[in-house]
């Protein structure tokens, strides 16, 4: 049985394509790509069979041209996960449908991967997200900051003189120029928004329970030095996909 799981972002689509349980091939698109070259790219990277589709989305107007788009292309129109779907999780949102299907895809690929333990999901992409998973499947809520591309991205466009920074990876707080000392606060000030973060939502969700603490997302690498993550995960997306759709077909 041969997968694929998409997942619509902001930015970008990521998606990968799974043998059973083996996740063996991978990619990435830009979201502002025209539909054309879109439907184009999609077209060249899904070679070979494909006998089930799931998708999850945060750009709601794009989901059904790229449900069709898969369809015409696979003969199949993909199961969408969103927070009326038969995923398992209980969602304590006050409205679950409020919930990103990012975050709820992460924690299902999560609690897959560690059944049985509290988690704590760190999502570092467009938006950096915090999430609390608890053992017995609920999932309690968390946090939401905007990544750290958008802090650079917002400090260049709302002042006069300082420049924009590409984050990196930043040794030294001690910055000694414009460029350094902005390198320094997006490093450094996301890692700390991040541990700070992690520390209140699992008091709130977890009280002394022990817990995991997940990185996933394009920039979670960044932060490795930091040591902010029991484990780094970049697929926890896709393999919640992957067992979202298991939990409906169980030939997956």
């Amino acid at each position: 049985m041969r997968l694929l799981a998409l997942n619509i972002g902001n930015t970008t689509l990521s998606g990968g394509v799974f043998s059973g349980s083996r996740l063996i091939s991978r990619f990435r698109i830009p979201r502002t790509l025209p539909a054309a070259a879109l439907a184009e790219k999609l077209g060249r990277l899904l070679r070979g069979r494909i006998d089930l589709t799931v998708v999850c989305s945060v750009v709601p107007a794009l989901t059904p041209r790229v449900s069709s788009l898969l369809n015409r292309r696979l003969g199949t129109m993909p199961l969408v996960l969103d927070s009326r779907a038969d995923h398992g999780l209980s969602i304590g949102y006050r409205r679950p449908s409020q919930l990103g299907t990012d975050r709820l895809a992460a924690a299902l690929g999560a609690q897959a991967r560690h059944p049985g333990k509290n988690l704590i999901i760190v999502d570092c992409g467009t938006a950096t997200t915090v999430t609390a998973v608890g053992a017995s499947g609920r999932l309690f809520g968390g946090a939401i900051i905007p990544g750290v591309a958008l802090w650079a991205e917002a400090l260049a466009r709302r002042t006069a003189q300082l420049p924009l920074v590409s984050p990196r990876a930043s040794v030294k707080a001690l910055g000694r120029s414009p460029k350094e000392a902005i390198a320094s606060g997006l490093h450094h000030g996301h890692a700390g928004a991040i541990a700070q973060l992690v520390g209140r939502v699992a008091r709130e969700a977890f009280g002394d329970e022990t817990y995991l603490v997940l990185g996933t997302g394009g920039n979670a690498a960044r932060f490795v030095r930091e040591k902010l993550f029991t484990r780094l995960e970049p697929d926890l997306i896709l393999h919640g996909l992957r067992a979202f759709a298991a939990g409906i077909h169980d030939h997956v």
